[in-house]
């Protein structure tokens, strides 16, 4: 909770300028202006600010979460306390479809920061930025692949008879080398095949980076002992979920995945709708539902997945698996257990080497 005699300085920050609200909670004094972006003008405008203090007041920098927070916030170091913002829970007002300025922003940031309702966002630290790096771009490489093979599949499906059918194993590459095309058709395939190759030989390399992560990460080897989850898996898992610190319940962690169903609720009436939201860009939960296809087979999962099957289909089944799945992951990083796929009755008589019931998986 911020203090009566703090300066806040609240920025808009953009690549070229920076918007700027500056409130000095003692006198009440509030001003507004703009200034080019760069180290110098914002080391001027904190040290100003720190000049202006009061007795027993700080500096206090809101922004919103935007490329070049990082920096910034590095910047700034002790010089003031850092509050990132997260502007897609604040509500709008509402005439915010047809008036939006920077200037009416660092108002909206500065109004709730001092109602003491200002959502904020998480900041990874400079390892989980860089695991995450990591990360997305072997994920850039897969969907460009993808996208080349697409490609390729459908110019030959466009343009010829050729069988399609397993074109990306060693024989069905072999395959299409021999295959008769338009000279101009096949130069463009053959350049797609090249750069097919070299996005492969990148992948690679990305992916021995995220085995020495995973090498001295003991969390990721722990949910990588999970059927259907293999190196690349678990360090994805983790990368998206970051410091499991900051998921209280493992149904917080749902919701984050997108899992979570809506709600709609009203005195007596309640209604349940689609899963979705979350604070990811649902590469964690595809990931998860994709872990499903070898979970169904766990002991410990298998009575679900087959009850849910029966009512609600496979798809709905599979859902449940993977919240099941975080809530195990949850349990196995907060009470530093290892997974356990036995069937419940079954886990409870099983202990870890360090005497705790190996739980992990059970939903309480």
């Amino acid at each position: 909770m911020h203090e009566a005699k703090d300066i806040v300085l609240v920025v808009d920050y953009h690549s070229k300028n920076i918007e700027f609200r500056w409130f000095n909670e003692a006198t009440g004094e509030e001003r507004s202006g703009k200034y080019a972006t760069g180290r110098a003008g914002i080391l001027r405008h904190v040290g100003q600010a720190a000049r202006e203090l009061g007795p027993g007041g700080r500096v206090v920098w809101i922004m919103e979460s935007t490329t070049g927070w990082a920096r910034v916030k590095d910047l700034l170091g002790a010089r003031a306390r850092f509050v990132l913002a997260n502007v897609l829970q604040m509500p709008l007002p509402p005439k915010a479809r047809r008036r939006k300025t920077d200037r009416i922003d660092t108002g909206r940031l500065l109004r709730e920061y001092l109602q003491g309702s200002l959502p904020t966002s998480f900041q990874p630290s400079a390892w989980w930025r860089q695991v995450r790096r990591v990360v997305d771009c072997r994920q850039d490489l897969v969907e460009r692949q993808t996208a080349i093979k697409n490609w390729i599949g459908s110019l030959l499906h466009h343009e010829t008879w050729e069988d399609r059918a397993h074109l990306w194993s060693g024989k069905g590459r072999r395959r299409l080398a021999g295959m008769k095309l338009p000279a101009g058709d096949g130069m463009l395939v053959e350049l797609k095949l090249r750069q097919l190759d070299e996005l492969v030989r990148q992948q690679r390399q990305v992916e021995d980076r995220m085995q020495q992560i995973y090498d001295g990460w003991p969390e990721a080897q722990w949910v990588d002992e999970v059927r259907g989850i293999g190196m690349v898996t678990a360090v994805s898992l983790l990368s998206h979920i970051g410091p499991i610190e900051r998921f209280a319940r493992a149904e917080d962690l749902i919701s984050y995945a997108g899992l979570a169903p809506g709600m709609w609720q009203s005195d007596d009436t309640c209604h349940h709708g689609r899963i979705g939201g979350g604070g990811t860009d649902g590469h964690l939960r595809y990931l998860l539902i994709e872990a499903t296809r070898w979970l169904c087979q766990i002991p410990r999962y298998r009575p679900a997945y087959e009850r849910m099957r029966q009512k609600r289909g496979k798809k709905i089944a599979r859902i449940v698996l993977a919240r099941m799945l975080l809530r195990s992951i949850h349990k196995m990083l907060r009470d530093r257990v290892r997974f356990n796929p036995m069937a419940r009755r079954a886990g409870r008589a099983m202990a870890t080497p360090a005497g705790q019931t190996a739980t992990a998986g059970c939903s309480r």
